[in-house]
């Protein structure tokens, strides 16, 4: 019996493993890592189930594998070239990660909210795989669907994922391109997380000196891109040497990499410009709407950095910035240099990211051929090219063209030689108007070598035999004036002997362009302006179309002022100064930009201006306020909130001057008006412009009102409290109500009156509300909280030899025990008073009857300033007390008061168990004057080790000290816990009313907005009171610094807490002793 159910246990135990590993498994194919590392050490489960894109950098880094492992059919990417597959976040120890991120069980997120001006495509891309994906998906940066996967996204880094096995999927996507101007007014995002990177000052000062001297954050990130496109090569099978830091060895030696390491050079070299960036992992393929095939060869790395308005721009040092707006790509390859007479050849031609409506194609032609192909849509195309029938140099002209008439050509030599062959150097020239060009034309062969051409562009010509059986023709080409821009295919015979070859020649004339505009030499920020102008040629030409584009820069970065269309060689460009720019010296930039393939160079012109800042007043309105003197604060500050010194401000009245103050350093300023009626005028501030900062106008209207407020309201403990009035002097406005200790409610005021519904109170008492303006108080008024009150008989039945003892319990609305309440009690012809003590209770001895009696007890409350008048008739049993024999009761006695004992005991026990030590000063404040006993109590379960400095003093409850002048220690141990607190002996309590004047209230009256430094303190509680500050601790405050510090007085202890809670009402408790 037992083997057999040990054989069970061992079926349990292997059936409970296999479960574990079963499940195990599942996971990992279903969850992601948290953490990918590129390049990682192993493969995860993932991995070997499904054979992919391998994550991050592996040994052969970017190089693609013997066997490609991944073969994907991608149909629809008609403006995609980024698939992304992971994203990288932390550079830590040469190796890349990823932080983890949320996923969300759905297939859609919303594409980001671009406020840039910009232009947006749409793709709806299928993926076929040729074997099964799981985990991350190959989608672009902005997808926002995926369908028929089962996947999920990961909004923080725009991945999409699933846990399925997959072969086939699709996804919508949205991307952005912009107009050059707005890229170069980007400015980089704050995603600080995207920032870190090595503490090396090589690279340091390397990705300083990259972009040092860019006016934007844009120009920083491109400047990077092309430095490392221009001095770094690709090569496919590198690594560093054992032990050296990659990174590093790319950027600072070898200057050889993969796409991985010119990728990672970017984004750390970005992080040290302060830009956001991170790595991209994923493919490179062709932006067309046919079915392409993918495989490991397409792998690649990029970077992305965020900006503020653009979100995440893609930067590839090793393509062209996909940011920029252009209507199509276009490239060609595969054409023969060299066809025979009658031959043919194919042109591959690349028609990629063809912008939507923009009605673009493609025309192939060449001389005596003419028009080979029209090409009308995007994709991949294949174009016989010949045959040419003569000998002759045939140059294979590709004009891409929109309707717009954007266009883009690229040229493909074809010679076709014959007894006299002849190449040129160049494919095609461009010719500046009024500039020269030189070409070379190499003859195969020697002897009399002659050029015949009726082009106007071709100013002389030379031909010069060489020892390699050659002759070399130097053609100088120049333009005339007149001569028509755009492109001209020039036709040169070359002839020797009677034979001739024609070498025709692609020549693009293009011309100059200068802008004018009229620019202010001062500019304020802030203002408006209509920047006019136009562009113009050496030669008197005007541009028909393009745009024109102003900047400001004011030293540090360029800021777009606007945009406009050339028409006809004139533009207006409406602008606002940025009002955030500082006084100084600027440059107002302005450019032409020619449409694409248009026979104009951009132009620009720069204007250096004077810069004015823009002032405005912060004073918001209308400020109500009480008849009589007013106090009004306000700031003067620039348009980025910067405080404007030292600067005048005039104040009119209803448009009577009244005078004109300075701002102090804060840009502060305060003035007083005289209101003495109730009614509403307009203050008018005004700054008179000075040489750095502009002139500026503030109308607020300022209202001397009448609240007409009930005198009190009153309500019981728990209800809520409703205060209606009226505000005399304005129609509407926004007040606050403070209802003290800290509770402030806002109220609205319209035609002129308000309501007002505070929260219950809890207890009774009068609670002041004051209804205030920021700190002007304009009206006050008092709830009164009041409660009936509730009388019982605690003593039900009550016996004694003449008296008996009767206990009543007095409590109010929240059965709370009222203390102090006097209650008038009569039973029969007996009539008695009684006075509650801090528990509710009242004891009155009644008289008793000589027999038992259920006596009537009327007990009656007269009422008071907070409880209302009670009566209440209670029915006691009263009756003579049994006598005991003495002895008895001696004994019972004793029991009573041991059992009381151990039950008091018990009870202090309990009650203290859990309580803190407290040390309690006298009055609160432990401060004393020396020669004065500081009485001090300690709170705690027993007797408590008193020490002052470290010294002990003795054990107890209550302690009286006498210590010289300075500061002390006190500390106070009671069992395991111990209170550690401070006491100050002081000469006297003048010094220290003089010190906490100026270290505490001197400065709250400055942040009020008062110059202090100007006023006597009575000027100063003057003003206070004027701005509606309770007066009552102002007074108490500035009446006991004038005694102790004019008048030569001394304070008394009493006197000194009263100015001390003054302070702490004035200042909020910032000033502590």
């Amino acid at each position: 019996m037992v083997e057999v159910r040990n054989i069970m246990v061992q079926r349990k135990q292997v059936t409970f493993l296999t479960i574990t590993l079963i499940s195990l498994l599942l996971t990992s194919i279903a969850l992601r890592p948290v953490i990918i590392k590129a390049p990682p050490g192993t493969k995860s489960i993932e991995e070997l189930l499904s054979p992919k894109l391998p994550p991050g950098n592996e040994t052969n880094e970017t190089g693609p594998p013997g066997e490609p492992n991944l073969v994907l059919l991608v149909s629809g990417a008609a403006h995609t070239h980024y698939l992304r597959l992971n994203v990288y976040t932390d550079y830590e120890a040469g190796r890349w990660v990823t932080r983890n991120a949320t996923a969300v069980q759905r297939n859609v997120i919303a594409p980001p909210e671009i406020t840039v001006p910009h232009h947006a495509e749409r793709d709806n891309v299928t993926v076929v795989s040729f074997t099964p994906l799981t985990g991350n998906l190959f989608t672009s940066l902005y997808t926002t669907r995926v369908e028929g996967a089962g996947a999920e996204v990961v909004p923080e880094y725009n991945l999409f994922r699933t846990g399925l096995r997959v072969s086939s999927y699709s996804f919508s996507s949205v991307s952005y391109t912009f107009d050059w101007p707005h890229l170069v007014n980007l400015t980089a995002g704050n995603q600080s997380i995207y920032l870190s990177a090595p503490n090396d000052t090589r690279l340091e000062s390397l990705a300083r000196g990259i972009t040092l001297g860019s006016l934007s954050d844009y120009e920083k990130a491109v400047r990077i891109a092309r430095y490392l496109a221009e001095n770094y090569r690709v090569e496919d099978d590198v690594a560093p040497p054992e032990g050296t830091d990659r990174l590093r060895w790319f950027l600072l030696d070898s200057k050889a990499g993969t796409p991985y390491d010119f990728a990672t050079a970017f984004v750390i070299l970005a992080r040290l410009n302060d830009l956001p960036a991170r790595l991209v992992e994923g493919l490179y393929i062709e932006a067309i709407p046919q079915t392409q095939v993918v495989t490991e060869k397409n792998r690649h790395f990029w970077a992305e950095v965020y900006f503020n308005g653009a979100g995440w721009l893609v930067f590839d040092p090793l393509h062209p910035d996909p940011n920029v707006y252009t209507p199509f790509e276009l490239s060609i390859r595969g054409v023969p240099p060299i066809l025979e007479p009658n031959g043919t050849g194919t042109l591959g031609i690349r028609f990629e990211r063809v912008a939507s409506e923009s009605g673009a194609r493609v025309e192939v032609k060449a001389p005596e051929v003419g028009v080979i192909a029209l090409i009308n849509e995007s994709g991949i195309h294949n174009v016989t090219i010949g045959p040419f029938w003569k000998p002759g140099y045939y140059p294979i002209i590709v004009n891409a063209s929109t309707e717009r008439g954007e266009s883009i050509v690229r040229f493909a030599q074809v010679l076709v030689p014959g007894e006299l062959s002849a190449r040129p150097n160049r494919t095609a020239v461009n010719l500046l108007k009024s500039g020269s060009e030189e070409v070379e034309i190499t003859v195969y062969g020697t002897g009399k070598i002659d050029l015949e051409t009726d082009s106007r562009l071709v100013e002389s010509w030379s031909a010069i035999e060489t020892v390699r059986n050659e002759t070399k023709i130097y053609v100088r080409l120049n333009a005339p004036a007149d001569y028509p821009n755009g492109l001209h295919v020039e036709k040169l015979v070359v002839t020797k002997d009677g034979q001739k070859f024609p070498v025709y020649l692609p020549v693009i004339v293009v011309e100059r362009t200068e802008v004018k505009a009229n620019v202010p030499k001062t500019l304020t920020a802030g203002e408006f302006l209509n920047l006019t102008g136009e562009v113009i040629t050496p030669t008197g030409e005007r541009p028909t179309r393009g745009k024109a584009a102003a900047f400001i820069s004011d030293g540090n970065r360029m800021i777009l002022l606007g945009v406009s269309n050339v028409s006809n060689g004139t533009f207006s460009v409406l602008a606002r100064i940025p009002p955030y720019l500082e006084p100084g010296t600027g440059q107002v930039m302005l450019y032409y930009i020619a449409p694409i393939g248009y026979p104009y160079l951009p132009g620009g012109n720069v204007v250096t201006v004077r810069i004015r800042g823009l002032s405005r007043f912060s004073l918001s309105g209308p400020i109500l306020t009480r008849p009589g003197n007013v106090t009004i604060v306000g700031t003067l500050r620039d348009g980025a909130g910067r405080p404007i010194a030292n600067a005048s401000v005039n104040y009119y009245l209803d448009g009577r001057p009244l005078g004109g103050t300075k701002t102090l350093t804060s840009g502060g300023f305060s003035l007083r008006l005289y209101l003495p009626e109730v009614g509403r005028h307009v203050l008018t501030l005004e700054h008179p412009g000075s040489k750095d900062y502009a002139p500026s106008v503030l109308n607020v209207t300022v209202a001397a009102v009448e609240l007409e407020l009930p005198r009190e309201v009153e309500a019981g403990p728990g209800e809520p409290v409703k205060i209606s009035g009226r505000v005399i002097g304005i129609e509407d406005a926004v007040i606050e109500a403070y209802v003290f200790p800290e509770k402030t409610y806002t109220v609205r005021v319209a035609n002129g009156s308000f309501s007002l519904t505070l929260e219950p109170f809890q207890t009774v008492g009068e609670k002041s509300v004051e209804f205030r303006q920021g700190a002007r108080v304009l009206g006050r008024t008092a709830v009164k909280v009041v409660s009936p009150l509730r009388i019982e008989a605690l003593t039900k039945r009550a016996e004694g030899e003449e008296k008996a003892r009767v206990e009543l319990k007095v409590t109010d609305v929240l059965d709370e025990p009222v203390e102090g309440i006097q209650l008038e009690v009569k039973a029969g012809n007996f009539s008695t008073l009684a006075l509650t003590n801090g528990s509710g209770i009242a004891t009155v001895y009644l008289p008793v009857p000589d027999e038992e009696t259920n006596e009537t007890v009327t007990v009656v409350f007269r009422g008071s300033t907070y409880y209302l008048p009670t009566r209440a008739e209670l029915h006691i049993v009263l009756s003579r007390e049994k006598s005991f024999p003495w002895p008895y009761l001696v004994v019972l006695a004793i029991v009573g008061v041991l059992a009381g004992k151990y039950w008091l005991g018990r009870t202090r026990r309990e009650e203290t168990s859990g309580r803190t030590v407290k040390i309690i000063f006298r009055d609160g404040l432990p401060l004393f004057r020396k020669g004065e006993e500081i009485e001090l109590e300690v709170e705690c379960g027993g007797e408590a080790e008193l020490r002052v400095d470290g010294t002990p003093l003795g054990r107890g409850r209550r302690f009286r000290l006498d210590l010289p002048p300075g500061r002390h220690e006190i500390e106070a141990i009671c069992g395991d816990e111990v209170e550690r607190t401070a006491v100050r002996v002081v000469p006297s309590y003048g010094k220290v009313v003089v010190e906490d004047y100026e270290r505490c209230f001197l400065p709250w009256a400055r942040k009020a907005g008062l110059n202090v430094e100007e006023l006597t303190p009575r000027e100063i509680a003057k003003a206070l009171k004027d701005m509606m500050y309770p007066w009552e601790p102002i007074n108490v405050v500035t009446e006991t610094l004038e005694r102790v510090k004019y008048g030569g007085g001394e304070v008394t202890r009493e006197e000194f807490i009263r100015f001390h809670r003054a302070m702490l009402e004035l200042t909020g408790g910032e000033c502590v002793v």
